[in-house]
């Protein structure tokens, strides 16, 4: 017991010396990691604190200055690196880039005025490398694409009086020192500098960034930015190999495509058909979109999105209305029976956009991954794992959604550090699958607290016209 009390009373700001390195690597390392224990106790680079936050509530209603910030969407654009300047780079995404630069200059206010820098890490960030064929090296990176919102973008630090230091963390960039400069091929001012870090977000964020002197060990980061990180867009009903048998079409004003469909004996362009009378709902490769189809011509209703079954397509459907297509937000193609499709995986078994599993365990183990980064001394130092949407049916959807409520309740009471969690629940969201914003790590109190901006307010009451999540 005196043993665990003195690893829990570790300063954070010394690395570990190696030997103690190399048992935390061991310990956190995910391919060896026991599932999680009741004896669990967080990262020791974590400040300790005399109590835990078991009694915060795991849910808060995205603020309204998070909103922007928590804004979904990826910038595609082949080649980006040899972008001609920054507007061709930003695109469409430069004003979602500057609210959110907008709020990390909000909250860290007081830090402009006690210190000259604000040292931002964006994890998941995307691949430095566009010359790999895969598509995730055709998007551009977060870290960059801040980078270049600052540069361009109006805002309070154009007074450039506060030095940015971005860092961009992805499993497939090179490793290379902090001394070592990096050949970016853009001309960014002064007062900005940015650089590329390996980081898998598997594996124990302190050993990745200071044995391999990636960073400067006296480097603690004021943000940790991991950008549609709790984002699951995979989709399992692509594998599947059994199917629901049937499929229920419905709209808020009744037509002669809605009603049950049944189950088609044979594949339909490699993915499941459906038939109700004269109407087949199937899959155009071609148009990437499923399709209510007339057999004697014509299409009555469409929905585009590659997805594996008409169930999770989003829309919205474009219904004909004797004229031309028209979006209806109404129209929707759900199981005509509930409970779990036949495709359906643990949560252990889905994949998110930073690379780990939607069980609570790995979620937990993200959580203290963060944490261990950010600087205990900077009292407005915020970690935002940022979701974008959760693939599934709703039964799929609620037990994901239940994971990562049930990883920042345990992170909360098992957290001896000055960082509290709490999910972001976006309640003017009607879709179920785009309710949850992420999480956010904050010390209670400061301004990057998510309840700041509901002082006085009963908690349900902030759920008005929108059913509580959980139950609390």
């Amino acid at each position: 017991q005196q043993q665990q009390q003195q690893q829990l009373h570790l300063e954070p700001q010394p690395i570990p010396q190696h030997k103690q390195q190399q048992q935390q690597q061991q310990r956190y390392d995910d391919g060896q990691q026991p599932m999680l224990q009741p004896q669990f106790r967080p990262p020791e680079q974590v400040v300790p604190s005399p109590a835990g936050y078991a009694q915060l509530r795991p849910i808060c209603p995205t603020p309204f200055a998070l909103g922007p910030v928590c804004a979904r969407g990826e910038r595609e654009l082949p080649n980006w690196r040899s972008a001609p300047n920054s507007a061709e780079l930003l695109g469409a995404y430069a004003n979602m880039m500057a609210d959110t630069a907008n709020y990390i200059f909000d909250v860290l206010a007081s830090c402009r005025e006690s210190k000259s820098a604000i040292r931002l890490l964006s994890a998941a960030d995307g691949c430095s490398d566009d010359t790999q064929p895969d598509m995730q090296a055709k998007r551009v990176p977060t870290s960059v694409m801040l980078a270049h919102a600052l540069a361009m973008c109006t805002g309070k630090w154009q007074d450039e009086q506060t030095q940015v230091r971005l860092y961009g963390g992805d499993l497939r960039n090179m490793v290379s020192p902090w001394w070592q400069p990096q050949q970016l091929p853009w001309q960014l001012p002064r007062w900005i500098d940015h650089r590329f870090v390996a980081l898998d977000n598997t594996n124990d964020f302190v050993a990745q960034l200071y044995n391999t002197y990636q960073c400067d060990t006296d480097t603690r980061f004021d943000v940790v930015l991991v950008r549609q990180g709790l984002c699951f867009c995979d989709d399992p009903s692509k594998l599947s190999t059994v199917w629901p048998l049937e499929v229920c079409v419905t709209r808020a004003q009744q037509c002669n495509v809605c009603g049950i469909y049944t189950l088609e004996p044979f594949l339909f362009e490699g993915r499941p058909a459906y038939r109700k009378e004269n109407c087949v709902l199937q899959w155009n490769t071609a148009r990437m979109e499923w399709a209510v189809n007339d057999v004697a011509g014509g299409t009555w209703a469409f929905a585009r999105g590659d997805v594996g079954h008409p169930a999770l397509a989003r829309g919205p459907w474009a219904i004909w209305d004797g004229t031309t297509h028209t979006n209806d937000a109404t129209f929707a193609v759900n199981l005509a029976h509930p409970g779990a499709p036949p495709w359906q995986r643990a949560p252990e078994g889905r994949m998110c956009c930073c690379g780990i599993t939607g069980d609570t365990g790995n979620l937990l183990h993200m959580l203290f991954r963060v944490a261990s980064v950010l600087d205990p001394n900077q009292v407005n130092s915020f970690g935002l794992l940022h979701g974008a949407w959760t693939n599934g049916t709703r039964t799929e959807v609620d037990i994901l959604h239940e994971q990562i409520k049930e990883s920042v309740r345990l992170y909360n009471e098992l957290c001896r550090g000055p960082h509290a969690a709490a999910v972001l629940w976006r309640t003017a969201a009607k879709e179920y699958w785009l309710q949850c914003d992420g999480i956010v790590l904050f010390q209670p109190g400061s301004r990057a607290d998510p309840w700041r901006a509901y002082a006085g307010m009963s908690y349900e009451s902030l759920f008005t016209g929108s059913p509580l999540p959980f139950v609390v």
